[in-house]
């Protein structure tokens, strides 16, 4: 199984070989990172609880590093970011982070903010750390317990709408898996888009008939409006799934491989907690405004937080999206997280 670690990343990086004992455990040689401040863009889901257990504990700050991270409604969002320079590296979903890869460019998910980003820019991005893996319940297909719509056959039946963030991103990917294993195509329901904290609300209001929902909302869809779940997307081929990562421009990863390191040091860290504590991930998750409710944050289900980046996991996204139309050809992964002089070892 190819793993991409610490090491294994500063090797890639091509850092002089004294500046390699600070990727492998760390110490008072480590070289200092190239800048001490950078912006980091996250998607407000429980992918994200070893990032905030990283900056509250103080993990990164013990690297050199000030960690400001800014929530975003999705990581079209986060690339918009990465593109104008207002974040230097973002969190979000593989699928987004893929597409805008092979388009080769990135263009505003939301006309409003193409207003700010401007016309399609040229895209090439690096991806550095795997933040999370789906677990059982922890994406589900949610409807209203009124609904006449008691099985995913029954939402055919009726050519259902079914919300999810963007169209032809990771809730369409997902849709597609779950449809396909009742026999169906994507088409088989109407999707529409909302912001993922639109979702639950127009869930209950019957704008739509279904939605996907990531936790927190699913859990928080359930507690304040009666939601219930119809179907667990964490089945079939899409078992432990890899959601979450954190990417860069390639020019940024590239100039900057002292800072990136100094950041997965303390990343690892703090997914090693996040993913051995449940306590201190829900605290975390609460604390920065991720989860609206102690009472959600101690219900919802939460993600593995893997601790190094496993190649074949992660080659399972450009199989999924391709096995369900999301993209046309066959992608190697790689290509996004192998620097071009680097090591997959």
């Amino acid at each position: 199984m190819k793993l991409i670690n610490r090491l294994g990343y500063c090797l890639a990086a091509g850092l002089p070989l004294i500046a390699l004992a600070a990727c492998s455990g760390g110490g008072p040689s480590e070289p200092p990172p190239e800048v001490s401040s950078i912006v980091l863009d996250t998607v407000p889901t429980g992918d994200t609880a070893g990032i905030y257990i990283a900056a509250d504990d103080g993990l990164f700050a013990r690297q050199g590093l000030n960690v400001k991270i800014v929530l975003v409604g999705g990581a079209g969002n986060g690339l918009g970011d990465l593109q104008t320079g207002k974040a230097e590296l973002a969190e979000g979903n593989y699928v987004s982070f893929i597409l805008a890869q092979i388009a080769g460019r990135f263009a505003a998910p939301d006309p409003a903010d193409a207003l700010v980003i401007g016309p399609p820019r040229p895209v090439d991005i690096r991806i550095i750390a795997d933040t999370s893996q789906m677990q059982p319940g922890n994406q589900a297909l949610y409807v209203m317990p009124d609904a006449p719509y008691k099985t995913v056959p029954d939402l055919v039946r009726d050519h259902a709408t079914v919300g999810v963030n963007q169209l032809h991103n990771v809730g369409t990917l997902l849709l597609g898996s779950l449809l396909a294993s009742f026999g169906y195509p994507v088409g088989a329901v109407r999707q529409v888009t909302a912001p993922l904290t639109q979702l639950p609300r127009l869930l209950a209001r019957h704008e739509i008939s279904a939605a996907w929902l990531p936790d927190p909302f699913g859990t928080e869809a359930e507690q304040e409006y009666g939601a219930v779940p119809l179907a667990d997307f964490d089945q079939g081929s899409l078992q432990n799934f890899p959601i979450g990562t954190v990417a860069g421009n390639a020019s940024w990863v590239r100039d900057h491989p002292r800072t990136v390191a100094a950041f997965l040091r303390a990343f690892e860290q703090g997914q090693q907690i996040a993913d051995t504590n449940r306590a201190a991930a829900e605290q975390a998750l609460l604390r920065n405004g991720v989860v609206p409710s102690r009472m959600v944050a101690a219900t919802m289900t939460l993600p593995t937080y893997p601790l190094s980046m496993d190649v074949p996991e992660m080659q399972r996204v450009p199989d999924a999206m391709l096995e369900f139309g999301i993209i046309g050809r066959p992608y190697d992964i790689t290509r996004m997280i192998q620097p071009e002089n680097g090591e997959v070892g």
